[in-house]
């Protein structure tokens, strides 16, 4: 059994039910954050909670809840569905309304899903992961692709182009050319002994935790111009992100990237990355 949070209410998710009319489901007028939960405790939440808030000010959505309140409904949802350790999901919705996009007169919809999803197989995990480049740019000047939208065409399109080249994970450019991403994670390339930061990326709350401490372990750069072939003369490729953790990019479009095998150091940000979780309480 799981149980779904549903403005106030425990619902099992069999039972939950989203009206036709939500126009969530009719335009994906909505936000949604993600976070993790270690030892019970979200892990981040203030910092998710304000990427869901600012993320709903884009779309002018009035969350009718405040952050306090929110996050001790994620905490109940997760003891709920007894997780001390798992995905958690908040999902905001424009609400029902009309057919039409008029949105005056709806009344925002949240739900908080706490169900365990993994993109990548965890034997991959030390192992990395086989990637293509999406050759569709995305517009990162619209401001609905600068964060988590209820309509996101592109991620789906790149996830599909990935697996349809054999891969589980598709790197995004915009159109300059320039990498923004992939649809999974946060994009950090190691290259003589410095870790550089794709500059261009939507903000990850994960993305930022790591980085936050990488410079524990060398050197880091942010460069705004990083580039497919930059990618390729890489020493080393991982994402960090919420759903997958860190995990390494060890061939990209047909190219070993270093030895095509995770290095030392995306290794070391890894194993940091597991300790500061499991340690908090």
């Amino acid at each position: 059994m799981s149980l779904l949070w549903i403005n106030g209410t425990l619902i099992d998710k069999t039972e939950a039910r989203v009206s036709p009319f939500d126009h969530g489901f009719t335009y994906g007028d909505g936000v949604w954050e993600h976070l993790r939960v270690f030892n019970g405790k979200p892990f981040r939440a203030v910092e998710h909670l304000n990427k869901l808030f600012t993320a709903a000010e884009t779309l002018g959505i009035v969350i009718p809840l405040p952050r306090e309140e929110l996050i001790a409904a994620i905490e109940a949802t997760a003891r709920a569905n007894n997780r001390t350790e798992g995905y958690v999901r908040v999902i905001v919705s424009r609400g029902p309304g009309t057919l039409g996009p008029d949105p005056r007169k709806v009344v925002p919809q949240v739900i908080i899903i706490a169900e365990e999803y993994r993109p990548f197989p965890d034997e991959l995990t030390g192992h990395g992961l086989h990637a293509v480049i999406f050759p569709v740019p995305l517009d990162t000047d619209h401001p609905a692709n600068r964060v988590r939208t209820l309509g996101q065409p592109h991620i789906v399109l790149a996830k599909q182009h990935a697996l349809k080249h054999g891969c589980l994970e598709a790197i995004l450019t915009n159109h300059s050319g320039r990498l923004v991403g992939t649809t999974e994670g946060f994009l950090f390339l190691v290259k003589d002994g410095a870790l550089v930061v794709a500059g261009d990326q939507p903000t990850d709350v994960t993305g930022f935790a790591v980085a936050a401490f990488a410079p524990e372990l060398g050197e880091i750069v942010v460069e705004y111009s990083v580039k497919a072939d930059d990618l390729y003369a890489s020493d080393e490729v991982f994402i960090a992100g919420t759903a997958c953790g860190v995990i390494s990019l060890v061939r990209v479009d047909g190219k070993n990237i270093g030895t095509g095998t995770e290095g030392p150091v995306t290794r070391a940000i890894r194993e940091h990355y597991h300790a500061i979780t499991r340690a908090q309480g």
